[in-house]
């Protein structure tokens, strides 16, 4: 019996996916959470053999739990952001899966299967954006916010006196740089900058 953990914030999605995946014989939902906190708090005592894990959580994104989940576990990571950049990101910090939400019935069960017996699962159309992703998309895929966010960044201003300049606050702004960050990346201030000063100086 593969015993799986499911979480995610929507309780509709969640119970959705259980009842899809408790139609199989040989698999068992031993746990639903909807956060990264009561996950942390119930996980050792369940020990599931699979975790499906929400990324866009409230409370923590899905990828800073999934870096604290035991390596042991296969994850899937489900979202709804499809770049080949948060894909390549949650390989990197050991997903053993990705799934979109508006995956199929039948991916979802491959999924579980594939990564519990130790592969590494991926819906087609997501490894075919892989393949075909290109570096150079750079700058281009932020918005103007997430641009403005990170010229001044770069410009040398903090949080704070970024909100004050353009009007919002604090955790705004840090949204604002966790996403640009995302999509192009890189992992701090520094990497930023030079990024910044690659591109633009082209």
């Amino acid at each position: 019996m593969i015993k799986i953990v499911l979480v995610d914030d929507h309780v509709i999605v969640r119970s959705g996916f259980a009842q899809l995946l408790s139609l199989e014989d040989d698999m068992e939902i031993i746990g639903e959470f909807g956060s990264a906190k009561e996950t942390r708090l119930n996980l050792p005592r369940l020990k599931p053999d699979v975790c499906i894990v929400d990324i866009s959580m409230p409370d923590e994104n899905g990828l800073d739990l999934l870096s604290s989940i035991p390596s042991a576990i296969p994850c899937i990571m489900l979202s709804v952001n499809d770049s080949d950049v948060m894909i390549k990101k949650a390989l990197e910090l050991g997903a053993k899966g990705y799934l979109s939400k508006r995956c199929s019935p039948n991916e979802l069960v491959q999924a579980v299967r594939t990564v519990y017996t130790g592969g590494v699962y991926l819906m087609s159309e997501l490894t075919l954006k892989l393949v075909t992703s290109k570096s150079e998309n750079g700058l281009a895929q932020l918005t103007k916010r997430e641009f403005e966010v990170c010229e001044l960044l770069v410009a040398g201003l903090d949080a704070k006196e970024i909100g004050e300049q353009l009007g919002l606050n604090f955790k705004t702004v840090h949204a604002h740089r966790a996403n640009a960050m995302s999509k192009l990346n890189v992992k701090n201030n520094v990497e930023l900058t030079n990024l910044f000063h690659d591109q633009v100086t082209k």
